[in-house]
């Protein structure tokens, strides 16, 4: 078959190629953050020798990333409904790509900083582009598992920088390790090339022929006519502006959004990842190259292993159950997690630090840790952004999608850089109380806001908020058409 030939007569089914293609896009997009983040944790300690830089600036190079991918986030926004998903993608790539560059090759730690800042900016676009393409484009059968892929390589990917990490210790590996996300970017460049933009945009633009080509593309022939029907009426209201987007009628679908990228991270998984060397230091792997394996293997491999039941059953249990047998799990995991910390006396820390055997309270630590990575991975940490992804109109999707992501980059560099401050005041096992009762009140959000997606198209769950609006608000007229559900 060649490139150009389509699906098989009488199976009305899409090329395969377009459907990989779509799969690489959110793959690719994971991949940049996860990658930068496993890797910088092994790097930090050659950066420090190699720039004589304080514990401050080692800080900084670690955490400008996220404050660049605020920003990349909100721009990311703008640009998908500007200059399209696909082309947004490419920038994306671009600044990714400029950014790993510059900071393999840093003279000195002020041109890293401003590396890690631009490499943010592009990882901050593509978790808003690249999401979102795969939402419009994917067939609404596979659309959560297929959003749950850029979590899984979000995670992968963390663990192969991991890895990579414990692999090449000696020398100035760490330059090499950091600028081989260049080839990341790269790909990106290439993949967005072989696929057209979504249905969604080109049909904003007016561009009924190439909407019509790109659901082909990506959906199966006999529903093309009924997709390019409700795209056409879930737009003809025309662009949005921000009044829209803050309305009474999209209030809904927006907190929602929100809410689920605040309790991503409120929930402590940065907090685990942060205190990890601690951690594991308890329940005795006593040298750095100990916690390192540890590290990699009980979070990097853990995570990775149990994003593929999110993968595997997003799409026949639906949301709701995963997210709430996951909040409740990880609840009870950092419940164990607390009170192994409090059960620790500073003793029995400093005997297992110093290489003698784990205490009891060490153990449960351990289990606690790898249990709550475990609920984590199979249900927050990949649906939140299939829900961010797949709850909001067409017309106003790529400003709210930025409103999320932003809300999530903002909140994780908020608890990276407050968590000690919070260790000081609450003490270990106080903060990890914290996160447990985090996770109960995201148990509950689930629980009174979130209704099911599984299986609807993008349309019928706008037009499932239209209904809701419509119910709170029966004195208001309705500014767009409703059509059928």
């Amino acid at each position: 078959m060649t490139a150009s030939a389509g699906p098989k007569p009488g199976r009305g089914r899409p090329p395969r190629r377009n459907l990989v293609a779509v799969v690489s896009i959110v793959v690719l997009s994971g991949a940049f953050f996860g990658y930068d983040q496993g890797v910088i944790s092994g790097a930090l300690r050659d950066i420090r020798q190699t720039f004589h830089a304080d514990t401050f600036a080692v800080e900084v190079a670690a955490s400008w990333v996220t404050p660049g991918a605020l920003v990349g986030a909100l721009l990311g926004g703008h640009l998908a409904d500007r200059i399209g998903r696909r082309k947004a993608l490419w920038v994306a790539a671009a600044t990714f790509a400029v950014g790993t560059i510059l900071q393999a090759v840093a003279p000195v730690i002020g041109v890293m900083f401003g590396a890690r800042l631009i490499l943010g900016l592009g990882i901050g676009v593509a978790s808003v582009a690249g999401p979102m393409y795969a939402a419009e484009a994917a067939p609404e059968r596979i659309r959560g598992s297929l959003l749950a892929v850029y979590q899984f390589s979000t995670t992968f990917a963390i663990f192969i920088g991991y890895l990579a990490d414990e692999l090449f210790e000696a020398g100035n590996s760490w330059r090499y390790l950091l600028v081989a996300a260049a080839l990341l970017g790269l790909a990106l460049a290439l993949v967005t090339t072989v696929i057209p933009d979504s249905a969604v945009w080109y049909f904003g633009r007016g561009d009924r022929r190439r909407a019509e080509a790109s659901l082909r593309a990506t959906v199966p022939q006999r529903k093309v006519p009924q997709r390019l029907h409700a795209i056409e009426e879930s737009l003809s209201a025309g662009k949005a502006g921000w009044r829209e987007v803050l309305s009474p009628q999209w209030r809904r679908p927006l907190a929602l959004g929100v809410g689920m990228a605040l309790f991503q991270q409120l929930t402590g998984i940065n907090g685990i990842i942060y205190y990890a060397d601690e951690i594991f230091s308890s329940a005795g792997f006593h040298t750095p190259q100990a916690q390192l394996a540890a590290t990699t293997w009980a979070i990097g491999g853990v995570d990775s292993l149990f994003t593929l039941v999110a993968v595997a059953f997003l799409d026949r249990l639906g949301r709701r159950p995963l997210l709430l047998v996951g909040l409740l799990g990880m609840a009870v995991s950092l419940v164990v997690v607390s009170v192994s910390f409090a059960g620790m006396a500073p003793a029995a820390r400093t005997a297992g630090a110093a290489g003698h055997r784990p205490t009891d309270a060490g153990i449960f630590l351990l289990i606690g840790v790898v249990m709550f990575v475990a609920f984590y991975a199979m249900s927050i940490g990949p649906t939140a952004w299939t829900v961010i992804n797949e709850i909001f109109p067409g017309r106003i999707r790529g400003r709210c999608v930025a409103i999320a992501s932003a809300t999530h980059w903002g909140t994780e560099y908020l608890i990276t850089q407050f968590f000690l401050s919070m260790l000081d005041a609450l003490g270990r096992s106080g903060v990890f109380a914290l996160f447990a009762g985090t996770c109960v009140l995201g148990f509950l959000f689930v629980w009174r806001y979130l209704p099911e997606t599984k299986g609807k198209t993008l349309e019928q769950i706008q037009r499932m908020w239209q209904t809701d609006a419509r119910a709170r608000h029966p004195h208001r007229a309705d500014d767009e058409s409703s059509g059928t559900a």
